[in-house]
């Protein structure tokens, strides 16, 4: 790289492509790139994930310019940064139980508003086992139903609004 900046900041809501995609393509090309994430996605499967691939903190959009600075100025020589929202979100999402792939990807077809039988067509599964993975998915996510079950998984980051 010809221009190696000491620190980016990077929103994950980009127009034409996800944060994420940045984040590895940055640090394939660089390793030892310092990247920080500044956004107003609040989800906690977010956050994980970028901490996960690498980014070197997490900031929430609407912090004040001082604050920004100082946590860019750490981030800078070598530190880390998370913003105490972000701190208590990361920490709920390891500390909670998480959906497996599959228990994912259900509540992704859930959410295009398939039926438990559409479900088990489309994963050649029958509806006794999509019956399962809707039940251990409200249990995880503490949901009342399916509907509500979707909501939780959006906020959470866990699917796509």
């Amino acid at each position: 790289m010809s221009h190696r900046p000491d620190v980016m900041l990077l929103d994950l809501r980009l127009p034409d492509q996800s944060g994420f995609d940045v984040v590895r393509a940055v640090l394939s090309a660089d390793p030892q790139a310092r990247i920080v994430i500044l956004s107003s996605a609040q989800g906690d499967a977010s956050i994980y994930n970028a901490i996960s691939l690498g980014v070197r903190g997490y900031l929430l959009k609407g912090i004040d310019g001082t604050t920004l600075a100082e946590h860019v100025r750490h981030v800078a020589a070598g530190g880390s940064c998370l913003s105490p929202e972000t701190t208590e979100k990361l920490t709920q999402y390891i500390a909670s139980r998480k959906l497996s792939e599959r228990e994912i990807e259900v509540l992704g077809l859930i959410s295009k508003g398939k039926s438990n039988k559409e479900i088990a067509g489309l994963l050649f599964v029958t509806d006794n086992t999509v019956k399962m993975h809707v039940k251990r998915i409200l249990v995880k996510l503490q949901a009342n139903d399916r509907t509500q079950a979707v909501v939780i998984a959006i906020q959470r980051g866990l699917l796509d609004a």
